[in-house]
């Protein structure tokens, strides 16, 4: 317990990092989705491919190497340590890297929320003079989050346990921090036992809130 209570200002730092990457990659992951879902159902056929290709892509590869080969590989072919700074581009770099990746699982949700509403509410809403960007803006999005709910915090729980594939590009968060004082103290089941029990405090209290926000907004579950 005393390498634990020694060392806690070090884990909480890296609770506190693994928040902020959380935050960033959750926001990114639902714009990115947003947008590749809109793509992905667009009339117009190079838009569809693009974002199918994407999706396709960062599903069907790892995280792992999608990280090693953006983080550290880019830099081999690419001047980017000079454009953003030798410190700074990791770190947007995996922040970036984690939200394509889990944007790519948000796409499909997006898109099986927008394909899950009632056609006729589309028909409803051209038939009082609404526009495609209106419809999909006032009628369409709106009950389509409300199904899309349960799905995008079991995306964004598994955002905040995919931060833990960080470290090994290191980048600093908390299993990174957890690495270094378990180096110092050698005390490993107490210093990961404390990072499991962090990551369930997260992760438990996301799904708190999402349960919350399902009755605020009276999700039909019939």
């Amino acid at each position: 317990m005393g390498s634990i209570w020694q060392n806690l200002p070090v884990i909480l730092d890296g609770l506190r990092l693994t928040i902020q990457y959380s935050i960033v990659a959750i926001l990114l992951m639902v714009v990115i989705g947003l947008f590749a879902a809109l793509m992905r159902l667009s009339t117009i056929a190079p838009l569809r491919w693009i974002a199918t290709g994407y999706v396709e892509i960062f599903r069907s590869t790892p995280l792992l190497v999608q990280l090693f080969f953006i983080v550290l590989g880019l830099p081999a072919i690419l001047p980017v340590n000079q454009w953003f700074g030798q410190l700074t581009y990791p770190i947007l770099a995996a922040a970036f890297t984690l939200s394509l990746n889990e944007g790519a699982y948000v796409t499909e949700i997006i898109r099986a929320g927008i394909l899950g509403v009632d056609r006729g509410q589309k028909e409803a809403a051209q038939s009082i003079a609404m526009n495609g960007f209106q419809t999909m803006r006032y009628i369409v999005l709106p009950q389509a989050f409300k199904r899309m709910i349960p799905p995008l915090v079991n995306q964004a729980a598994q955002t905040i346990k995919d931060t833990s594939l960080l470290a090994p590009v290191g980048i600093a968060e908390l299993v990174y921090k957890g690495e270094i004082v378990i180096a110092e103290t050698f005390a490993s089941f107490a210093i990961w036992g404390l990072i499991a029990a962090l990551y369930f405090v997260l992760i438990f209290s996301l799904s708190k809130f999402s349960s919350y926000l399902e009755r605020r907004l009276q999700v039909d579950k019939r």
